[in-house]
């Protein structure tokens, strides 16, 4: 054996003496073939990838984890050697985004941003996203949130990306307004996210807990009334008037939770019910609307305004209603730049725009009660799409051009910063279940984010914001 291999007779002894003591269990021959090594390679690296990168679980419970499938005979599994390893992954994901970056062609992209911050002690993470494709531009730690240090880390990031910020949604954070409309140089629209949490922060646990009171008071005379058949006309009474408390707050919990959702459902850039298009003036009425309605409610159950939170919706109408009216400007100022005549331009508006834009709100919301009213409106707008005269004098060429236009524009309609506020959730959990977070890892999970996490679709954040296909991160 050892002329066949040209090594000498003890160097070939010692590599069978370490082959016999793996050989350990059943399984071990197959580590000792091409394949096998191969495949356990392709193992430690993808429990790496998901667990010790994505998940942050640490290296003394990966080393455990080996040792319990048996890989230890064949694998170094320690503690500092799987540290080692982690830590040169690290360092090597910021390098392929910097490469797929510097690959990308050049232009100008438009796009919808939203950005946030996130508290972990005594730094903070500055997350700024593109809301269309979820590829987050700039993720950093830093020490405070001011607008001087926004404008230094997000206006280097997006000239190096070739972004041009249309519409920037944020809460209503000074900084944040301020680097939209200084910075970025657009209008600044205020997330209907938070302006929904105010509200049921004021309103809804407070009905919520008299609801359960109510209840609670109503199976209490019933039972009490249930243990005196006879002479009961004070316990019937308590019951006919905890019915009344009970069904009143029922009335007004539904009241509530209706105007609630009513906030998400009147900015649309179209109509629910009539497909027409709604602009800035009707936004801001039928959300004043909403205001009315909160007044009323917490009137009638007596509940304080302390904190001013209707003031503070009031405050924010203009800014919701500037998220449908920036769109629609975009809309009219990319079909002047296509020339394109007027018939065609009444039929994109009115005909394909709606059918496109309630198709795309159906399979994004998972609410059952908004995806039913979506639904209709979808199939309605469907309809006048299919009967309009204008339909069947496009080719199959130009309807398909004008499709994939539509879904574009309609892709670019934003009104929170949701996806932002999910990825802080993320990077909170990350944090506190782990033993913290270093600024190596932060960069590795935007990388991850960025390039590895994929839709239903196939598609990662990046090849949806560039439009071309990268290399698979993992492989």
């Amino acid at each position: 054996m050892a002329v066949l291999v040209n090594r000498s007779k003890s160097s070939v002894h010692r590599h069978q003496k370490a082959q016999a003591r793996r050989h350990q269990y059943p399984e071990s021959a197959l580590w000792e073939t091409e394949a096998g090594e191969a495949w356990l390679k392709l193992l430690m690296v993808a429990v790496l990838y998901s667990f010790g990168m994505e998940c942050h679980v640490g290296a003394d419970k990966l080393s455990r984890f080996f040792k319990l499938i048996r890989i230890d005979t064949h694998v170094g599994i320690s503690s500092s050697a799987l540290r080692q390893q982690l830590s040169r992954m690290e360092s090597l994901l910021p390098v392929f985004q910097q490469r797929c970056e510097s690959g990308v062609s050049a232009q100008t992209r438009s796009a919808v941003v939203a950005m946030d911050e996130t508290f972990f002690g005594d730094f903070l993470i500055l997350v700024l996203m593109d809301l269309s494709s979820g590829y987050l531009i700039l993720e950093d730690i830093s020490h405070d949130r001011r607008f001087d240090t926004w404008f230094e880390k997000a206006i280097p990031r997006l000239k190096e990306l070739g972004i041009d910020v249309n519409h920037a949604v944020s809460d209503r954070a000074k900084a944040l307004i301020k680097l939209a409309i200084t910075g970025f140089d657009c209008q600044s629209g205020a997330d209907i996210f938070h302006a929904q949490q105010d509200v049921s922060k004021w309103l809804g646990a407070t009905l919520g807990r008299r609801h359960e009171q109510a209840k609670t008071q109503l199976e209490t005379a019933e039972a009490l009334l249930k243990k005196k058949p006879d002479n009961n006309l004070a316990e019937l009474v308590q019951v006919v008037d905890a019915e009344r408390a009970y069904k009143q707050i029922q009335e007004t919990r539904a009241d509530y939770h209706e105007n609630l959702a009513s906030i998400a459902e009147d900015v649309h850039p179209f109509s629910l019910e009539t497909q027409k298009i709604n602009r800035a003036e009707q936004v801001t009425f039928s959300l004043e609307k909403r205001a009315q309605a909160f007044e009323k409610i917490a009137q009638s159950q007596s509940i304080a305004d302390i904190k001013q939170t209707i003031n503070k919706f009031r405050n924010q109408l203009n800014d919701l209603a500037s998220n449908v009216e920036t769109w629609w400007l975009w809309v009219m100022e990319i079909l002047a730049g296509l020339s394109v005549d007027e018939a065609t331009h009444y039929w994109l508006i009115h005909a394909l725009l709606p059918t496109v834009y309630w198709h795309q709100q159906l399979l994004k919301t998972q609410n059952p009660r908004q995806r039913e009213k979506y639904r209709q409106a979808w199939q309605q707008a469907a309809q006048h799409l299919q009967t309009d005269a204008f339909t069947a004098t496009l080719s199959e060429s130009e309807l398909q051009r004008w499709l994939e236009w539509a879904e574009w524009m309609a892709r670019n309609f934003h009104r929170s910063s949701s996806a932002v506020e999910g990825r802080n959730g993320y990077l909170s959990q990350m944090y506190h279940n782990g033993r913290g977070l270093t600024e190596k890892r932060l960069r590795a999970l935007t990388v991850i984010h960025n390039y590895g996490l994929k839709r239903t679709d196939g598609t990662t954040a990046a090849m949806r914001l560039f439009g071309q296909t990268f290399p698979d991160l993992f492989l």
